[in-house]
């Protein structure tokens, strides 16, 4: 009895201790509106690569990063290299091909640039980093999840770096006969120098291996939507249902969080018909699944490099746009406060696109269906665009709305 009533005392001080470090965490949830109002950009096009012109041709971009050089580098997961575009918006050359040799690509999910010299490309399955030379020559290979021999079958599923901190979200899937299935899934953090990680924001969901049985709610985790900023600032919406981003540290420690007010979007029949399980390799044709009659809280997360700010889209902001709007973001400061929204005017040109700051006031545009980046995926019935990788200079006098 002793024993027990010290466990539970124990226990007690325990949660105690978690509560009071819970309620030592910044917490900002705005109900106000952006403390500077409603913008909209003004942009000025500097070049565009690909879309109806053969020169180049894409078939699924799923990652583009910016060179300090100026060099654009774009990730294509269907042709399985890197495109490099220069500062003018001329084709340079393209970097690796298909296979599984040294410095070869194959289900190419993530693109980092480790230092000035040296491009990593993360790989789907099995996860891994493969290294290569800016000019294409392979180096090494490293392993995030962990290394395959060691039992680590997992897979990555997105790929940042910054300030020589190396972050990857991914997961594995656990089938052992006669007890419950589920999937593992993490964020793998990193020192680019060490090439040693270790996960943090680990979570299991429930798993059928059969696939009659998904239910959406319960298989949500970060997976895409979360970012890296400078210092290892990790940056993800851990609830689905609530507009709140939680910062981390590499430890994956909370340091604070933040949102606004936000009613989430109602999905329609034929959205909800769309949704299937992620990681399932087919599913039956009699299932039971229950999907969500509402997007999630939050779809993206990207930080402006040139600030720090973080720019947060919701499925509203994409969605629902006024005329001639693409896309609207909800831009935090860096200590959370919601300081405006920005609206991208380019809804008269593009049917879709996906918005991507690279720095020095560059927005890069990758226009049409079928990029991984995007939100909409081809629905059958909107006439397909051909991918189309458009770079913008931003003006700093952005339009005040309202």
């Amino acid at each position: 009895m002793r024993w027990h009533a010290l466990a539970m005392s124990i226990l007690c001080l325990c949660l105690q201790l978690g509560a009071a470090q819970a309620a030592d965490i910044p917490r900002t949830i705005d109900t106000d509106g952006p403390t500077h109002g409603v913008h909209e950009l003004t942009l000025h096009e500097r070049w565009r690569v690909g879309g109806l012109s053969e020169d180049v041709i894409f078939g699924r971009i799923v990652d583009l990063k910016l060179h300090p050089g100026g060099d654009l580098y774009v990730l294509d997961n269907q042709l399985c290299h890197v495109v490099v575009i220069s500062p003018e918006g001329e084709h340079v050359r393209d970097i690796s091909r298909e296979g599984d040799g040294p410095g070869e690509l194959r289900q190419p999910m993530g693109l980092v640039l480790l230092t000035d010299e040296v491009l990593g490309v993360g790989m789907g399955f099995p996860a891994k980093l493969v290294t290569l030379n800016v000019d294409g020559t392979p180096l090494d290979t490293q392993y995030p999840a962990g290394a395959p021999a060691e039992g680590n079958i997992a897979v990555m599923i997105s790929l940042q770096c910054v300030d020589g901190v190396l972050a990857a979200s991914g997961g594995k899937i656990v089938v052992r006969p006669g007890e419950e299935s589920h999937t593992e899934r993490f964020l793998s953090v990193g020192d680019v120098s060490s090439g040693e990680f270790h996960r943090i924001l680990e979570t299991t969901t429930p798993f059928d291996p059969t696939g009659f049985i998904f239910v959406e709610t319960d298989r949500y985790y970060i997976d895409r939507s979360w970012a890296l900023g400078s210092g290892g600032r990790i940056y993800a919406p851990m609830k689905r249902d609530a507009y709140e981003i939680s910062e981390f540290d590499t430890d994956g420690k909370l340091v604070r969080v933040f949102g606004r007010r936000y009613e989430p979007r109602k999905r329609t029949v034929a959205e909800k018909g769309r949704v299937s399980p992620v990681i399932d390799p087919g599913s039956p044709a009699n299932t039971d699944w229950t999907i969500a009659d509402h997007d999630p809280c939050v779809s993206r997360i990207m930080i402006d490099p040139d600030d720090d700010t973080i720019w947060v889209l919701t499925p509203h902001g994409h969605e629902d746009q006024p005329e001639g709007v693409l896309e609207t973001w909800d831009v935090f400061a860096p200590d959370g406060e919601y300081v405006r929204q920005v609206r991208i005017p380019l809804g008269h040109e593009m049917q879709e696109g996906t918005c991507v700051l690279v720095g020095s006031n560059q927005l890069v545009v990758v226009r049409g269906t079928g990029s991984a980046m995007g939100i909409a995926e081809d629905d059958g019935e909107t006439e397909i665009e051909p991918l189309e990788v458009i770079s913008y200079q931003m003006d700093g006098s952005a339009q005040l709305v309202r």
